[in-house]
């Protein structure tokens, strides 16, 4: 694919480095997760249960359920765990308590990663990069407007009033003669 002439290939990607004390640093790579619907081959949105209300015609969705929205919360969190963990992929992580065929594991991430060792602000460092990676936020876009804007006013400078002398003027007769 192209957009502008410039070819487009690859997922956004974000880099952590950590350093470690053994002079060996540890890289995180964060990768964007092109299709998200991939996570309800293992998970199922759950659904709120049905009430019959006297005078309705029709039995009525409780989406105000404790249960269901208990529900709503642990399926939003391994959504994210899911999420998270696809996008660290490229890190190749072997994970020792996580299987990725295993929804119930998934918010075992954070738990593994404080055991290895990762600080709570390197794991929000890692958190942050999971998102960066999978959205755009607004300084990146303004960053990526100014970048554009600088080479449209490069371009219309460049060719700005005309870059040779005229041939002939607006009467036809050669443009040296004219007076």
């Amino acid at each position: 694919m192209k957009i502008a002439g410039r070819v487009v290939k690859g997922k956004n990607r974000v880099t952590k480095v950590f350093p470690r004390g053994d002079g060996e640093p540890i890289v995180i790579i964060a990768e964007a997760v092109s299709d998200i619907s991939r996570v309800n081959d293992y998970l199922k949105i759950p659904e709120p249960p049905v009430i019959v209300k006297a005078g309705e015609p029709a039995p009525v969705k409780n989406f105000k359920d404790p249960g269901y929205q208990e529900q709503m919360i642990n399926y939003n969190a391994r959504q994210m765990a899911w999420v998270v963990l696809e996008s660290l992929k490229p890190s190749d992580i072997e994970w020792e308590t996580v299987d990725m065929e295993d929804p119930s594991t998934w918010l075992n991430y954070k738990v593994e990663m404080e055991n290895a060792g990762f600080s709570a602000i390197e794991i929000n460092h890692i958190g942050n990069a999971v998102l960066e990676a999978n959205a755009l936020d607004e300084e990146k876009l303004e960053a990526a407007r100014q970048v554009f804007l600088l080479g449209q006013a490069a371009a219309r400078k460049s060719t700005s009033g005309q870059s040779t002398q005229a041939q002939n003027s607006q009467s036809g007769t050669p443009a040296s003669d004219s007076e």
